[in-house]
């Protein structure tokens, strides 16, 4: 900043003034002061020889500077005095600034610093970027915030440190001559903090939204379903399964729309191999949530495997239901020695499938089990149970129903079959006399039982085609010749 001064009789005829006390050379002689942002400032010169001098009070109104009327020369002391009270003040002022803003600086018209404070800036000494453009600090985007000829502020522009991280500032710039004019805070904390309530918030509302998809479905199994088929939008991945350990490798329970990629999964326990663009959540907890991506895709990021995680608890918790449900189902419907429906079970699955030329009704009932339990015990008669058990399984074809429907009675229904003659064929062997096996002593046709057989009448319901197929086979049990009708 500069003064002039008008052609006065007392002073020289013209000089530039400095800032804070320096000394400036004009062309009549040595002026010494200092000049304030505002008010009057005090100046003292020489004649070029040294000799002689005056004191005068300037003011710094533009266009012109006005002397005022001469003063007597103060003593040294106090011009010290006043020179120091200046310069703290100017001090004073950059202190407040620094204190409000973590960034002063003053550009050029072609964008290079020609002022930077504090003294290190991003890890970078302030004189090391003095004369250095502006632009060479920014990370990215924000180009245009240098070279902006208007007033901003609340621009927020990330910059890079010295070490190479990048640090978000939020500008406030003005223009300044040819260049701008401005101070900066850095909110890099407040960004990053309000990027994690932002993924926060995208996993919680994702989140939400594949458990509330879950709960319209109305069961865990429906349930489980669709999240595997809505979970490979969400993340996005290619598909999405749930993973079961068992052994040495994993047993796959359940999958959403894409096959689970066997050969890019670890040991149960193990990580998924670098590239692998695989992702395993909950296998602590038993079932284990995986989602996969192809070469295409980038790899799984951290907030993917957040909302992986967080999913694989309520996941985990349907799958746990699922099972209960279907060992209840189980009680409920089967029978727990060898496994096959019990009546209940027998009943509803084959509610609505009883009609004319539906299928035929095969009765069965396990001959000598009494004499065998009196002879070998209890355990002998569960075993032929369980092993007539395994004769109707191994007969059955899909589509078939088959129970036990208590003691030694048993149950088949086969599945379009039309006549009494294809159904003795395809129930023949179940009755056939065989060793009981585990249990050489009952002796060789330990194992037998006795058919009846019947077909659905028109307007016949299931309790009334059991009670033929009943009939029929007391029938061939009273007679001589085994399990023909």
């Amino acid at each position: 900043m500069g003064l002039r001064i008008q052609r006065v009789p007392a002073c020289p005829e013209r000089f530039d003034a400095g800032l804070e006390g320096s000394l400036v050379h004009g062309d009549s002689g040595v002026l010494a002061g200092g000049i304030g942002a505002a008010g009057p400032c005090i100046a003292r010169w020489r004649d070029v020889n040294g000799t002689g001098g005056a004191r005068a009070t300037l003011t710094g109104n533009s266009p012109a500077s006005r002397i005022l009327p001469p003063m007597d020369v103060l003593p040294d002391d106090r011009e010290q005095s006043l020179a120091s009270a200046l310069i703290d003040s100017r001090a004073r002022w950059r202190d407040f600034a620094l204190l409000a803003a973590d960034l002063v600086f003053e550009t050029d018209g072609g964008g290079c610093f020609t002022f930077i404070g504090p003294d290190e800036v991003l890890g970078w000494r302030a004189e090391a970027l003095l004369g250095r453009p502006a632009a060479q600090l920014l990370a990215s985007g924000g180009c245009g915030l240098f070279r902006t000829r208007q007033a901003m502020r609340g621009a927020r522009v990330w910059l890079n440190r010295a070490d190479g991280t990048p640090g978000c500032f939020d500008f406030t710039v003005v223009p300044h001559e040819e260049g701008l004019r401005g101070t900066a805070r850095d909110v890099t904390a407040e960004e990053r903090m309000a990027e994690v309530s932002a993924r926060a918030l995208r996993r919680a509302t994702t989140l939400g939204r594949l458990l509330r998809l879950g709960q319209r479905q109305g069961d865990p199994v429906a349930a489980l379903g669709a999240i595997l088929r809505a979970l490979p939008a969400a993340l996005p991945a290619m598909g999405a399964a749930l993973l079961v350990p068992e052994g040495p490798g994993w047993r796959l329970a359940m999958e959403g729309t894409a096959p689970v990629p066997i050969g890019r999964l670890p040991p149960p326990g193990g990580t998924p191999a670098p590239g692998a663009r695989l992702l395993l959540a909950g296998a602590g907890i038993g079932a284990c949530l995986a989602a996969w991506r192809d070469e295409a895709q980038p790899d799984f990021d951290t907030e993917d495997r957040d909302l992986l995680e967080a999913l694989a608890m309520p996941v985990a918790g349907l799958h746990a239901e699922a099972l209960r449900q279907q060992e209840l189902a189980q009680a409920a419907h089967g029978d727990a020695l060898t496994g096959l429906l019990n009546r209940r079970g027998f009943t509803l699955a084959l509610a609505g499938r009883v009609r004319p030329g539906a299928g035929a009704l095969v009765f069965i009932d396990l001959d000598g089990l009494k004499p065998l339990n009196d002879v070998l015990g209890h355990e002998a008669g569960d075993a032929a149970l369980r092993g007539m058990a395994d004769r109707i399984r191994a007969a059955a074809w899909p589509g078939d129903v088959a129970a036990r429907l208590g003691g030694d009675e048993f149950c088949v229904w086969l599945e379009g079959v039309g006549s009494e003659a294809a159904a003795l064929d395809r129930a023949w062997s179940i009755g056939q006399p065989g060793p009981l096996p585990g249990w050489p002593q009952a002796g060789e046709g330990a194992l037998r039982a006795s058919l009846g057989i019947a077909l659905p009448a028109p307007g016949e319901d299931l309790g009334g085609l059991m009670m033929r197929a009943d009939a029929a086979m007391y029938a061939v049990k009273r007679a001589k010749g085994g399990g023909r009708r």
